[in-house]
């Protein structure tokens, strides 16, 4: 199934985006291709780069709660940033932290979010990690 985010959710999922490849303090080229990937993909033509140095604070988190409601597209936000804190192949614990937060603030309870990370653990695994890449 895909998901068809509006413009006002691609807005606030590239900034949780971006905020989740700069969790671990450095952000891959991979990553940020992930990023402009899922923008572009969506019709959006956002400055990904400048997003990339700012970290997701509380108004900008309880945002993506108020913007993206439909649950589907709520599981689908952590998967991608499931996907995008697992990039690099690592899970860093202060990406496991930020996305454990964003999941909160989409209603996603932990039980769930350890179903995700494995689904996400082993798609990355065998599949890859970039799925706006182009080629």
């Amino acid at each position: 199934m895909t998901v068809v985010f509006t413009p006002t959710e691609v807005r606030a999922i590239v900034r949780a985006l971006a905020a989740v490849a700069a969790a671990d303090g450095a952000v891959l080229g991979r990553e940020e291709a992930f990023l402009e990937g899922f923008a572009m993909a969506h019709g959006e033509l956002i400055g990904t780069h400048a997003l990339l140095s700012s970290p997701l604070d509380d108004a900008q988190l309880k945002l993506l709660g108020q913007v993206v409601v439909d649950p589907a597209k709520r599981r689908q936000v952590v998967l991608l940033c499931l996907e995008m804190a697992m990039s690099d192949r690592e899970y860093a614990p202060s990406e496991e932290q930020l996305v454990t937060r964003i999941a909160d603030a989409l209603g996603i309870d932990a039980e769930e979010r350890g179903r995700m990370t494995l689904a996400t653990q082993y798609k990355v695994d065998n599949e890859g990690t970039n799925p706006y890449a182009r080629g």
